[in-house]
Formats: structure tokens, C-alpha cells, sequence
């Protein structure tokens, strides 16, 4: 009996340190942060007049940064100042892909002219890549990019079910054998479809509830997802805040 009261108090210790300690540390980061904040405001407001540098402030705290992001609109109509400077936050934070959603397909029928007003509206220097096709030009070789691809709901459940479609085709004409499919197959054949685009590492996604609108069902199994609020209020603060969250989020890969 003394021995287990022993052992619960010695852990409940060791968590109370441990504690103290994460907490040490996280206040401690914060401070700094706050005095490179402040060094920075007190240069003309530097931040303002240059948002990459004001991005990267903010990255040196980040334990991880997503390489793909998502955004998923709801029922509002796409704001191209929004997505844009979106876009290009993504691109100064590094990320690799950005996905846009929208189940309306409002933003798909405008699509050659969101292109060119995103293109029209470079506010960080770098090389945008719209991936209208798996086969198109995706800008390798450019070390400052980032790829945006349109996704709609045929790239959703339809998608997959075209996907068993021609796997039962394969099977039947003995190109393939039923025990060679599993979930590492089919994010396989996933990804080829997709231009090998990685699945999303966390969506954002506008009004106030959850909802994903039939977005990619397969590929977001593991996706963190966070709210975004109305678009035309979404600013760079908000876009950090988002960064910050997926940061301290831990990926259980479903366990």
C-alpha cells in the first residue's frame, strides 16, 4: 500500500516538473519572440512593408510546418484578395502545395481569371504554379514556389469510385490480384492520379462549422482540420495563428 502511494506521488511529481519545464520553455520562446516582434516594429514597421520577412520571424518557433495545405470554402462566394494573400503567405512559410475547394465550383468557372489576378497580385517574391493537369508544368526547379491545384468534387468520392472501377477491371482481367490491394495500393494509385500531389497535412475552412463538403474523403484521413472564419476577415495574423496550431498538434496516424 505505501509503496503504490510512493509511486503514484513520485509520478504525479515528475509530471508537476515536467510541466513547469515545458512551460519554462514556452514562456521563454514567447519573450523572444516578443523582443524580435518589437525590434522589428521600432524599424518602421518592417513587417508591414515586407510580409515574407514578418512570416519568417514567426517560422524560427515552429516545430513543423505543413507542406500541404488545404482550404475548403463553405457557402460564401471565393474572395480573390483572400485566396491570394493566402497563397502567398503559404509561399513564404515554405509550404509546398496549397488546394482550394470549392464545392460550388464557383472559383473552377473563374478560374483563368483568379490565375491572373493572383499572378497580378505578387506581394512575396517567388514563382506561383497553377496545376490545372497532373501532366502540366509544375515549376520544378524554382526554389522559391509554391503549387496550387483546384480541386472538386469529382476529385472526391467519384474519384475514388473510379478508382474500384478500374481495380475491379484489373482484377477480372488478371492484371492485378484482389491481395495485392490494400491502403498503401490504393494511396498509391491515389497519388498517380493526382499528379503525386502528398495528402493535406491540415485544411482550413470557412464559416462556422465544420464541414468538409465531400472534400478529398481518402486522402484526408489524417488531415488536422482548423476554422478559418469568414474570409474577408482572414488575415496574416490569423493565417500564423493556424500555422501555430498545427505546430502543436501531435499526429497520431489514427491511433
Amino acid at each position: 500500500m505505501s509503496f503504490n502511494i510512493l509511486f503514484k506521488a513520485a509520478w504525479l511529481l515528475m509530471h508537476f516538473i515536467f510541466a513547469i519545464v515545458e512551460s519554462a520553455i514556452f514562456y521563454r520562446k514567447l519573450l523572444v519572440r516578443k523582443l524580435k516582434e518589437f525590434s522589428v516594429f521600432t524599424k518602421e514597421n518592417v513587417e508591414k512593408r515586407n510580409p515574407a520577412k514578418y512570416i519568417k520571424l514567426h517560422k524560427e518557433y515552429l516545430d513543423k510546418v505543413p507542406t500541404h495545405l488545404a482550404v475548403i470554402l463553405g457557402l460564401e462566394e471565393p474572395n480573390f484578395d483572400t485566396l491570394s494573400n493566402l497563397i502567398y503567405w503559404a509561399m513564404a512559410s515554405e509550404i509546398s502545395y496549397i488546394s482550394i475547394y470549392d464545392h460550388k465550383e464557383t472559383l473552377q468557372a473563374r478560374q483563368e481569371e483568379f490565375e491572373n489576378f493572383v499572378q497580378n497580385s505578387r506581394t512575396i517574391p517567388g514563382r506561383v504554379t497553377f496545376l490545372s493537369s497532373p501532366d502540366g508544368n509544375d515549376g520544378n526547379g524554382f526554389k522559391n514556389q509554391i503549387k496550387v491545384r483546384f480541386v472538386s468534387r469529382d476529385d472526391g468520392k467519384p474519384a475514388l469510385g473510379n478508382l474500384c472501377r478500374i481495380l475491379s477491371e484489373e482484377v477480372q482481367r488478371g492484371q492485378l490480384e484482389v491481395d495485392q490491394i490494400d491502403v498503401d495500393y490504393v494511396n498509391k494509385r491515389l497519388s498517380i492520379m493526382s499528379g503525386h500531389v502528398p495528402d493535406p497535412d491540415v485544411a482550413i475552412y470557412t464559416g462556422d462549422f465544420c464541414c468538409t463538403y465531400g472534400f478529398l474523403p481518402w486522402q484526408c484521413r489524417l488531415t488536422e482540420f482548423i476554422p478559418m472564419g469568414p474570409q474577408e476577415y482572414f488575415g496574416m495574423d490569423t493565417f500564423l495563428n493556424v500555422l501555430y496550431q498545427y505546430a502543436k498538434k501531435e499526429q497520431r496516424f489514427g491511433k
